[in-house]
């Protein structure tokens, strides 16, 4: 087993064992997309999650940890790290304090991370493309509330203003609920938006 990586080495005595993906990430106690990207080789199973996949498969962490290091071309540039995650998600929170801030500090966490975590690349883009999608959506009407102002539309400003505040709200709930799905393991669920960043 010394001449495998690490992720073949998970994967060998998952079968062995005759245990599914969904078998082996309940019983380490992590989530099945995290050990599907180690499976693969995608993501570089360390610290925390490294000992309770030894655990459940009750081998020594050190089998694991001497393949890791003695092979380094088997070693992906990405890793886990869910914090990364939900970071990048509330950081879109920051509309309430900074204009645009919620596609500023995204933007600049996704391309600071989207290389060297695994996760940032795609929840990023569907992140910049719902913020990018919100923020349209609100300067727009927004734009309009001044203009029937300005001159003299029959649309009420008071209304303009709940319909903005509605939308506040409805960002806020979307990414607080998306911080729960990420903290599950799940995916984050931005809805409809347009496609900005591919």
């Amino acid at each position: 087993m010394n001449k495998q990586t690490t992720s073949e080495q998970i994967r060998t005595l998952r079968k062995n064992k005759g245990l599914s993906q969904e078998a082996l990430a309940e019983m380490a106690g992590i989530n099945l997309r995290t050990l599907q990207r180690i499976e693969t080789g995608s993501v570089v199973p360390r610290g925390e999650t490294l000992r309770l996949l030894a655990q459940a498969l009750e081998v020594d962490i050190e089998a694991f940890s001497a393949d890791q290091f003695s092979t380094p071309t088997a070693t992906p540039s990405a890793i886990e790290d869910p914090g990364i995650l939900k970071l990048l998600n509330l950081s879109a929170l920051s509309f309430w304090f900074i204009p645009l801030g919620n596609i500023l500090i995204p933007w600049a966490i996704w391309m600071y991370k989207r290389n060297t975590v695994a996760g940032v690349s795609e929840l990023g883009k569907r992140i910049l493309n719902f913020q990018i999608t919100w923020s349209l959506l609100v300067y727009g009407i927004t734009f309009v509330g001044m203009m029937s102002g300005i001159l003299n539309f029959l649309i009420n400003p008071v209304i303009v203003l709940c319909v903005i505040f509605a939308l506040l709200v409805i960002n806020t709930i979307i990414i607080i609920s998306n911080h729960f799905k990420l903290q599950r393991g799940e995916e984050g669920d931005y809805g409809t938006s347009f496609k900005i960043i591919q």
